[in-house]
């Protein structure tokens, strides 16, 4: 009878001893656990995204509450120690005040102080106006612009061609004012237009599309230049270089 409550003592001695070498492994992994999330090392790496949202639509409305703009795109991305927000695939929706939209859609965009004041685009850019049918009454593409929103302006000082129901324009440098209804070509304008019965041909160094009478004219070399769309590029694309300090 002794030998047998002996062997149960050892046996509950081993059970012990397994129990206290069990929570003594659990509470040096927890240990471990807790330090690395003490030591967690924060992103500050400005070219890597520590904020996004996937599949996103935002709008911008006025005092009545009407929608003036929406932006929507496949990922808004936030960065550390910037300002600045980026979109894969934006598509913005412009609303006119004549009940008629704009379109303006790329692979790329970038937003310096995500205040969507002023949003550069880049490859692939779009905007094209649409009457109420959904018609297109003008499209302009281009390698990379500027919109602002609130100004209800799209610019760009690259390369661009303006696809019109009877013509085809090309020039250096455009801005196309939405709220005003024009289309502008700032340098080496040159427009090919075909009907039934006849083709033609027009150049000059600015050109200026009027939306409401939807005709051409060349005009007068003024204040306009692609130079100082181009600084304001510039201007935007410093937001990349800024490092914290």
């Amino acid at each position: 009878m002794n030998y047998f409550k002996k062997f149960l003592d050892i046996k509950t001695n081993i059970k012990q001893k397994i129990f206290i070498l069990i929570l003594l492994a659990s509470l040096i992994w927890l240990e471990n656990i807790l330090s690395q999330s003490v030591n967690f090392k924060k992103n500050t790496d400005i070219d890597i995204t520590n904020h996004y949202i996937n599949k996103f639509s935002m709008d911008q409305t006025d005092n009545q509450g009407n929608i003036k703009w929406n932006l929507a795109g496949d990922r808004l991305e936030k960065y550390p120690n910037s300002d600045r927000s980026e979109v894969i695939n934006p598509k913005m929706i412009v609303n006119s005040t004549n009940n008629e939209k704009w379109n303006v859609t790329a692979k790329h965009a970038l937003d310096p102080d995500s205040q969507f004041q002023s949003i550069y685009l880049t490859d692939n850019v779009k905007f094209e106006k649409f009457d109420e049918s959904k018609k297109s009454l003008v499209s302009v593409m281009t390698t990379s612009a500027i919109v602002y929103p609130t100004k209800e302006i799209v610019e760009t000082d690259a390369y661009a061609t303006i696809v019109t129901p009877d013509s085809k324009t090309t020039g250096d440098g455009v801005i196309a004012n939405i709220k005003d209804g024009y289309v502008k070509i700032l340098s080496n304008a040159k427009r090919i237009s075909a009907s039934d019965e006849r083709s033609e041909s027009l150049e000059g160094g600015q050109m200026l599309y009027n939306l409401n009478t939807e005709s051409w004219q060349v005009i007068n070399i003024n204040k306009d230049n692609k130079d100082k769309i181009s600084g304001r590029v510039k201007t935007i694309l410093k937001t990349k270089k800024k490092v914290a300090k």
